[in-house]
């Protein structure tokens, strides 16, 4: 058993079992997936309970990992392109891509 994902490999391995299933559902479904935790996770934040948010921020992540499990990534690949992501992309730019949203999305 591999341990690429760090804290996230549990939730890699806790999600096997539907493996098939999951590679068969559409992207919309991941979409939806996340919209639903961002709506339980502002109703947790309205009524003050952080650590229920925090648990859905957890699920978040969970739909992201099978997300990429839907692509056909496994733990090791994810690893790689989380690492060459923050590396390439993320590291000391972080206020210019907030920016970047501000400018094109307004957010």
């Amino acid at each position: 058993m591999t341990d690429e994902l760090g804290p996230f490999q549990g939730m890699w391995d806790a999600w096997n079992e539907a493996h098939d299933e999951i590679t068969r559902k559409p992207l919309s479904h991941f979409r939806r997936a996340a919209d639903i935790q961002f709506d339980e996770l502002e109703g947790h934040l309205a009524a003050g309970d952080r650590e229920a948010a925090a648990r859905e921020v957890a699920d978040i992540v969970s739909i992201a990992i099978n997300t990429m499990r839907w692509l056909g990534y496994t733990p090791d690949e994810i690893g790689n392109i989380a690492r060459r992501r923050a590396d390439d992309r993320m590291a000391g730019q972080a206020s210019a891509i907030l920016n970047k949203y501000m400018r094109q999305y307004g957010i």
